[in-house]
C-alpha cells in the first residue's frame, strides 16, 4: 500500500524528549490523520535529531470498514537499542462483509533511532472480533488503563473489557443499556455511563462501584464534555 498522509482530520500528536546513550537529544512529533470515510489511518513522524530537523517517515494502516476509536499504550524506552515501543488499539466499527461487526486491531509500533534517522514499523499482532453491534453510524466509546481496555458502542447494550496482556474478553453486563460515554481518570479508573446508571472499573480490572445517575471522569490529557 502506498504511504499517504491526509490533512482531513488530526487524530493525535505526541511530543517527547528522550536522552539517547550517546548524549543526543531527540524531539519527535507523531501525527495521525484519517480520510473522510475513516477507512485509512495515516501517520507521519517529524521533529529534530542530532543531524537536524525534518520528517523521517510516513505510512498508513488499513483499509478498515470505519474507524471508531484509537488509543495508544504507554511507551517502553530502550536507551541501549535506541527504540520506543508501544501498542496501538484501533476499533473498526464496520467490520466484516455486512459492515455491522466490531473488531479490535492490535498493532505494535516500534520507532528505532540511529544517528540522524528514525525507522518506524507497525506490525499487526491480532484482529479480534468483538460481540458488539457496529455499523458506519455507530458511536464507539473506548478508554484504557495500564492493563485493560473498556469498549462499547451506541448500538450495544453492554460494554466489554479486554485484557491487554492476554487479549481475553470479559462482558461487562453490570448495568444494561447502551453506553453514551466511557471516561477515565489519571489513576487507571474507567467509568461506563448509560441511561440506566454507571459502573467503575479499577486499575486491576475489577468492579469498584455502580449505581444510578450519569457521572463521568476527567483527566489531565483531554477535555471531557459534560
Amino acid at each position: 500500500m502506498r504511504s499517504t498522509v491526509s490533512d482531513h482530520f488530526l487524530f493525535a500528536a505526541d511530543w517527547r524528549h528522550i536522552q539517547l546513550g550517546g548524549g543526543d537529544r531527540l524531539r519527535l512529533v507523531h501525527h495521525y490523520t484519517t480520510d473522510g470515510s475513516k477507512t485509512t489511518l495515516s501517520w507521519v513522524v517529524c521533529g529534530s535529531l542530532s543531524g537536524g530537523t525534518g520528517c523521517y517517515g510516513a505510512g498508513s494502516l488499513g483499509p478498515f470498514g470505519h474507524m471508531g476509536s484509537v488509543v495508544e499504550s504507554a511507551k517502553v524506552y530502550d536507551i541501549r537499542e535506541g527504540t520506543v515501543t508501544r501498542f496501538l488499539y484501533l476499533v473498526d466499527s464496520a467490520y466484516g462483509s455486512g459492515q455491522t461487526g466490531v473488531a479490535l486491531n492490535v498493532y505494535q509500533r516500534v520507532d528505532t533511532i540511529a544517528g540522524a534517522y528514525v525507522t518506524t514499523t507497525f506490525t499487526l499482532k491480532k484482529t479480534i472480533s468483538l460481540s458488539l453491534i457496529g455499523g458506519s453510524q455507530a458511536v464507539v466509546y473506548m478508554a484504557g488503563n495500564k492493563g485493560y481496555l473498556v469498549i462499547g458502542t451506541s448500538n450495544s447494550t453492554e460494554a466489554l473489557q479486554v485484557n491487554k496482556r492476554t487479549l481475553a474478553i470479559t462482558p461487562l453486563g453490570i448495568i444494561s443499556g447502551a453506553p453514551f460515554s466511557i471516561t477515565a481518570d489519571n489513576y487507571g479508573y474507567i467509568t461506563v455511563t448509560s441511561v440506566n446508571g454507571f459502573f467503575v472499573i479499577g486499575p486491576d480490572g475489577s468492579l469498584q462501584e455502580d449505581g444510578g445517575g450519569t457521572p463521568f471522569m476527567i483527566n489531565a490529557l483531554i477535555g471531557t464534555q459534560p
